[in-house]
């Protein structure tokens, strides 16, 4: 199934990040106008292609590409689908707009993260004309027709990170805000799970709650999430999130003091075998969180850091 049709003119497109189905998706707004929300990596580029084949949509018709953040599984592939689109907009935070322009410290970034791995997960990046990027202010609006789109400055999971609500489905584009919903089918569990992502480089507890809170006050009715589909109703992917983050919470404040990334990578499946259990779901390990895990314990690790230092 590359392709969700949710209504109201949009749609889903799996991009097999990974190399696999449920892992990521972008999100077709067929209106006046088409806008395109996330690119996924380069690497997935082809996938995205067919899923707007399976629309029967060519690169060339898209009017508008919106990003949530620059983190490269939603925008590694942002240079590539700008090139074979010629007509549409970079629509992104000002805090994301320059790396798209100049990537190179996107690169260097990604490359500290995951090593030698990078360009292998995520593909090359190519830059944007800065002429075709708009820096979207917070509470700022685009009109596509029948859908109009707002974006919210949300920090919390990246300083750059924004929040896309259209007023047509009353959905909420999350991107890495409001969890992750893991499918039953990248999971291999039997059951949909949800849980907060902190991965590095700013994962920032309070912050992040602050921010679900704002968008929650939006009263959306469901959550678009990059990572996977829809939950609905809005609610139950906020409560797994809030659940999650402050199980990290009590994470933090437990742990010792200069604690190492081992010990909070344990510690982290632990509290998701955990809580999977809470919910009647027996669970032996955490292992189809794996990936995520060691992400999320760097980002806590990066956090602890910081806040030791003073940097926060």
């Amino acid at each position: 199934m590359a392709v969700i049709d949710y209504g109201s003119g949009i749609y889903a497109i799996d991009l097999y990040e990974e190399g696999k189905p449920f892992r990521s998706s972008a999100y077709l707004i067929k209106d006046e106008q088409l806008a395109l929300i996330e690119t996924g990596s380069a690497n997935s580029h082809e996938a995205l292609l067919r899923g707007l084949g399976e629309l029967d949509v060519k690169p060339e018709d898209l009017d508008h590409i919106l990003l949530t953040h620059v983190h490269l599984d939603h925008s590694g592939g942002a240079g590539q689908m700008m090139q074979a689109s010629p007509k549409a907009v970079m629509h992104a935070h000002p805090r994301a707009a320059r790396h798209l322009v100049d990537p190179s410290r996107l690169i260097s970034g990604t490359r500290a993260v995951y090593g030698e791995h990078a360009d292998e997960m995520f593909g090359p990046l190519m830059p944007i004309e800065a002429e075709r990027v708009v820096a979207e202010d917070d509470g700022s609006h685009l009109t596509i027709g029948r859908h109009t789109l707002s974006f919210y400055h949300t920090p919390g999971h990246a300083k750059h990170h924004m929040c896309i609500y259209d007023s047509v489905s009353t959905g909420l584009f999350s991107g890495d805000m409001v969890g992750i919903r893991y499918w039953p089918e990248y999971t291999g569990w039997d059951f949909v799970y949800g849980f907060p992502t902190t991965s590095p480089v700013d994962f920032d507890p309070d912050t992040m709650l602050a921010s679900m809170d704002r968008m929650e006050q939006l009263q959306p009715s469901r959550i678009f999430h990059t990572h996977f589909g829809e939950t609905k109703p809005a609610a139950v992917a906020f409560d797994f999130s809030r659940r999650g983050v402050q199980y990290i919470r009590a994470l933090i404040d437990q742990l010792p003091e200069n604690p190492d990334y081992p010990m909070i990578q344990q510690a982290l499946s632990q509290i998701v075998i955990q809580d999977a259990r809470r919910q009647g779901h027996p669970v032996k390990n955490a292992d189809p969180l794996a990936l995520d895990i060691m992400l999320d314990a760097q980002g806590i690790l990066v956090y602890i850091q910081k806040k030791q230092a003073g940097k926060l």
